[in-house]
């Protein structure tokens, strides 16, 4: 990999890099839509990766290659948003430099990226373009001295506010710290990330695109924060984090005639859903799989029969209906549950490997071989590639 961007930077830029780095995107493994309201989850680094060869430049220029992208530049001598760059990958540059340029050294460099991470795959594409600027940044002009949270930071303050998509901090984290971790959002400026060893010996993770667009979705996705935000409200808390179950529960006919229905078992998703990552933390540090499975399918439930975020309007090409196929193909062996916002595209399984054959070949039958991905945790930070 390494020969190989040195020869495409030489073709692209005719001079050599200098930084050869690699990141790998992230996938959940439970913990489905508690980040917003300071909940738990449990992400891993992917093995799915971009790579990318690196060269400072002694202005303020970037000039990006993305192989199967093509290429585009901007310069770093304004560091304001820039309207026209809303929903560009442009804008996610200029926003993470704005971020660290308040206490951080920056400037210019030429870049030239392959990324083996697959569209709608689930897997944070976007994090991961983000944590490898922000490291090329650190490794660059800063000695790496600059905190890997405060890279993660700087990646999601661009999303928000100069990209223009809403996000927490899990993808970024799930990204730039390698391996499986837990994470407590309960101060959501300073999350708590532990690291987790696991052995998977007998087991791998898949995951599966079920296809469908998530164009159109925003407002269903902002729809499952804002349930469990007015249902905090109603107990004057911001969070969910900071409101008793107990309470949510005895007050339970009140509350639905103020906040509906929906938003009441949104708020009971998000409890049970803490539960089981902190059980899984104890699962995972004992090795026990089984009982990640049996957390990993009780997420799923909890998904279809109170977060209602499974399909939109039919079960077929959903992803409930790709975790119904793994489960079937799997002899429901198989943990399986939503990989991300949900709605539309992957989902992602723990998967016995005595019946991990089995799975592949219902998924690819299904939903073709480019949406059916075996996954490995990636236990490095964005790093060099040596």
């Amino acid at each position: 990999m390494k020969n190989y961007l040195k020869n495409k930077f030489l073709e692209t830029f005719n001079s050599e890099p200098e930084l050869y780095l690699s990141c790998g995107g992230r996938f959940e493994v439970l913990g489905n839509h508690t980040d917003h309201n300071h909940g738990l989850c449990i992400a891993a680094t992917c093995s799915l990766s971009i790579f990318a060869a690196i060269k400072a430049r002694n202005d303020l220029l970037v000039n990006v290659y993305s192989e199967g992208f093509g290429g585009f530049s901007i310069d770093l001598a304004s560091l304001e948003k820039n309207e026209e760059e809303v929903g560009k990958s442009s804008s996610l540059i200029r926003g993470i430099v704005a971020y660290l340029s308040e206490i951080y050294k920056y400037g210019g460099f030429d870049i030239y990226m392959k990324s083996q991470i697959p569209g709608g795959a689930g897997v944070s594409s976007s994090a991961a373009f983000e944590l490898l600027v922000a490291q090329t940044i650190n490794k660059l002009f800063n000695d790496e001295q600059i905190p890997l949270m405060t890279l993660c930071k700087a990646s999601q303050f661009a999303e928000r506010n100069y990209y223009g998509k809403m996000c927490g901090l899990l993808d970024q984290i799930g990204v730039a710290y390698g391996g499986l971790v837990y994470i407590d959002f309960k101060d959501i400026n300073n999350p708590i990330v532990k690291s987790l060893n696991v052995e998977l010996n007998d087991y791998s993770f898949v995951i599966v695109n079920s296809g469908g667009s998530h164009a159109g979705l925003d407002h269903l996705y902002k729809a499952i924060p804002d349930d469990m935000f007015k249902v905090a409200h109603y107990f004057g808390e911001e969070y969910l984090r900071d409101v008793e179950e107990a309470e949510v529960i005895k007050n339970k006919q009140d509350g639905i005639s103020n906040y509906g229905e929906i938003a009441y078992q949104r708020a009971l998703h998000f409890y049970g859903e803490n539960r089981r990552v902190k059980e899984a933390y104890d699962a995972i540090s004992n090795n026990d799989m089984q009982t990640l499975i049996r957390l990993i399918n009780e997420s799923r439930e909890s998904s279809t029969d109170l977060l209602h975020n499974m399909y939109v309007d039919k079960v077929e090409d959903s992803p409930l209906e790709a975790c119904e196929l793994i489960m079937k193909a799997s002899n429901n062996e198989a943990g399986v549950k939503i990989n991300g916002g949900g709605f539309a595209g992957s989902v992602i399984a723990l998967v016995p490997n005595k019946v991990l054959n089995n799975v592949l070949l219902a998924a690819k039958e299904r939903y073709g071989e480019g949406n059916v991905h075996i996954v490995n945790v990636r236990n490095q930070i964005p790093s060099e590639i040596k």
